[in-house]
């Protein structure tokens, strides 16, 4: 995650796996479900998972769906204060009370998605 590997170097890789994993696998899943699935997911895990790496895994999860998010920084200087979230359209993934009064520092996009191949070998137009 972010704490051995750093944040560019964690983003770069996941673009990366979700790029290979898309060609392999057609991944269609619903915004919905992967909300219900990391709401319920991240919360069964025994130790504290800062925002960041929650964040990481929304962006990663919904775009490797095909689904563009974007993952946002935000910081707060008075008081002191930072907070990483996803946003799909209205949707804000990794909630926080601050994000109105953060300043976004640093954005990552969707990465480009490309078409996934189906089972039988054909393009998925997904």
């Amino acid at each position: 995650g972010t704490k051995y590997f750093g944040l560019e170097r964690t983003i770069l890789t996941a673009k990366k796996c979700g790029l290979s994993l898309r060609k392999i696998f057609r991944l269609n899943e619903s915004v919905e479900a992967i909300e219900k699935k990391l709401e319920k997911k991240l919360h069964k895990i025994p130790v504290s998972i800062k925002c960041l790496d929650q964040a990481v895994a929304a962006w990663f999860w919904l775009n490797l769906n095909g689904h563009k998010a974007t993952l946002k920084i935000g910081l707060s200087i008075t008081p002191l204060e930072s907070h990483a979230w996803v946003e799909f359209g209205e949707r804000i993934f990794v909630r926080s009370t601050s994000i109105p009064d953060l300043k976004v520092v640093a954005e990552y996009a969707s990465w480009e998605v490309q078409p996934a191949y189906t089972q039988d070998g054909g393009r998925s137009l997904t």
